[in-house]
C-alpha cells in the first residue's frame, strides 16, 4: 500500500494510462543481474531504489542506490533495520521486489510492516539449494516467502521446488527467465573474432571452449579443467579459456575463490599454451563478444535456474555443452539445440571435447531464433512490468 503521506496513485488499467512505479529492489547491488533490471526498469520511466547489503561496485546509471550500515555483528543487524525503514519510507515504493534469498532474504524479513508494500521474490537457485543443508537458511527462505504477493524463478523447476517445499501457493508463483538484453541480440556481429581471439591470447586457428561461469566449486571448473586435459592429449586444436574476473562481496566467499583458483592456475600448468584464465572482470558486452569468438561453452553445475548465460551463449551462435539437469532439459524441450552431459561430469564432458567442433549453421539459426522470439530482454521486462503492476493494485485493494 502507498504511505500515509500518499496520495492513491494510478497503477494502470486496460483503459486508464498508468503512472510511473516507485520500485525498490532489495538486491546486491554488485551484481550484474540486479543492475539490469534497475537500469530496464528506469529507462521505462520508473522511479528505482536499489537497496543492497553491499556498496555498489560502481555508479548507478538512471536509478538510487542505498547500501547498508557498516559496522560488527549483531549491531550491524540493528542498524539495518533502521536504515531499511527509513530507505522505504523515503522511496514510498508501489512494490518491493527481493532478488536472492540470501542476505537480501534476511534484509526483508526486517522490512515494516506498516505501511504494508507488496513483495516480488526472486529466489536463486544456489540458495534454496544451500537452504536444503542449513536450516537456519530454509528458515530464512521460509519466512520469506511467506510474505511474497509473487514468487518469480527463472525456471519451471524452482517454481515446483518453492510450491512443494515451502508451500507457497501455485497461483502466487510465477517463472519468469531474465532473458538476453536487445542490446546484444541487436549489436549485430561487427566485431572480429579473431581480433578478440587476439586480446585474450589464444590461437586463431583453435577450436575454442570457454567455460561460461565464474570459476568456482559451484560450477565445477575443476572438473571441467579435468575433462579438458583428457581430450587435449587427441586434439591438439583444443583451447580452453576460463572466467575468473568476478570478485565475491562476501570476504569468506572471496577467501575460498581465491584459494580455489590458485589450484586451478597450478593445475593449469599441465596444459601450458593450451587455455587462458581471463582474471579481469569482463563487461556484458566484453562477455558477449568472447562468446562470439568461441566455439563452444560449457555451463555444468549441478543445480542452476534458467541461466542467462547459457541463453546469451546460444544467441550468440556457440555449441552448447550442459549438465544434465532439469533447467537446462526445460530449455531443449523447447527446442535449444544443446549436447546434455550425463553424470560422471568429466568422462562425458572429455568424450564430447575429444570430438566436438562448431555448431552447423542449421542448429546456430535455430538456436538464435528461440532466443530473439522467446528470450528478448525487452518482453521480460515488460513482463515484470505488467507483474508489478498487478500485484500494486492487489495491495491497494
Amino acid at each position: 500500500m502507498p504511505g500515509h503521506d500518499q496520495q492513491p496513485r494510478r497503477v494502470g488499467t486496460r483503459d486508464t494510462p498508468a503512472a510511473p512505479l516507485r520500485i525498490v529492489l532489495l538486491a546486491p547491488a554488485t551484481s550484474a543481474h540486479t543492475r539490469r533490471w534497475a537500469g530496464d526498469l528506469a529507462v521505462r520511466g520508473h522511479e528505482v531504489t536499489v537497496c543492497s547489503w553491499h556498496e555498489p561496485s560502481s555508479p548507478p546509471d538512471g536509478w538510487r542506490a542505498a547500501s547498508a550500515p557498516t559496522g560488527g555483528w549483531p549491531l550491524r543487524v540493528v542498524r539495518a533495520g533502521h536504515w531499511l525503514t527509513r530507505e522505504v519510507r523515503h522511496a514510498r515504493p508501489d512494490v518491493i521486489h527481493v532478488h536472492s534469498l540470501g542476505a537480501h532474504g534476511a534484509l526483508s524479513l526486517l522490512l515494516p510492516v506498516q505501511p504494508a508494500v507488496p513483495l516480488v521474490i526472486t529466489p536463486w537457485g544456489s540458495e534454496l539449494r544451500a537452504a536444503e543443508r542449513h536450516p537456519g537458511r530454509a528458515a530464512v527462505a521460509r519466512l520469506a516467502l511467506r510474505h511474497a504477493a509473487r514468487v518469480v524463478p527463472t525456471s519451471r523447476e524452482v517454481a515446483e521446488l518453492v510450491a512443494n517445499r515451502y508451500r507457497v501457493p501455485r497461483s502466487r508463483i510465477r517463472a519468469l527467465s531474465w532473458g538476453v538484453p536487445d542490446a546484444l541480440l541487436d549489436a549485430g556481429s561487427d566485431t572480429d573474432a579473431l581480433v578478440t581471439r587476439a586480446r585474450y591470447g589464444i590461437p586463431a586457428e583453435a577450436t575454442v571452449v570457454l567455460s561460461v561461469r565464474s570459476t568456482s566449486e559451484v560450477y565445477r571448473t575443476h572438473e571441467i579443467l579435468t575433462a579438458f586435459t583428457h581430450a587435449a592429449r587427441v586434439r591438439p586444436d583444443l583451447f580452453l579459456v576460463v572466467l575468473a574476473g568476478h570478485q565475491p562481496t562476501h570476504a569468506g566467499a572471496r577467501r575460498a575463490q581465491r584459494g580455489y583458483l590458485a589450484l586451478l592456475h597450478a593445475r593449469a600448468e599441465d596444459v601450458a599454451g593450451r587455455m587462458a584464465i581471463i582474471d579481469q572482470p569482463l563487461g556484458h558486452a566484453e562477455t558477449f563478444g568472447l562468446m562470439r569468438a568461441s566455439d563452444a561453452v560449457i555451463s555444468v553445475p549441478q543445480a542452476d535456474q534458467r541461466s542467462s548465460s547459457v541463453l546469451e551463449a546460444a544467441a550468440a551462435g556457440c555449441r552448447l555443452l550442459l549438465s544434465h539437469i532439469a533447467p537446462y532439459q526445460e530449455l531443449v524441450a523447447e527446442g535449444l539445440r544443446a549436447d546434455l552431459l550425463p553424470e560422471p561430469l568429466v568422462g562425458s564432458l572429455a568424450d564430447v571435447l575429444s570430438s566436438t567442433g562448431p555448431l552447423d549453421a542449421i542448429d546456430r539459426r535455430v538456436n538464435r531464433k528461440l532466443i530473439e522470439q522467446a528470450e528478448r530482454g525487452s518482453l521480460k521486462v515488460a513482463e515484470l512490468e505488467r507483474l508489478y503492476r498487478d500485484v500494486a493494485r492487489e495491495g491497494a485493494a
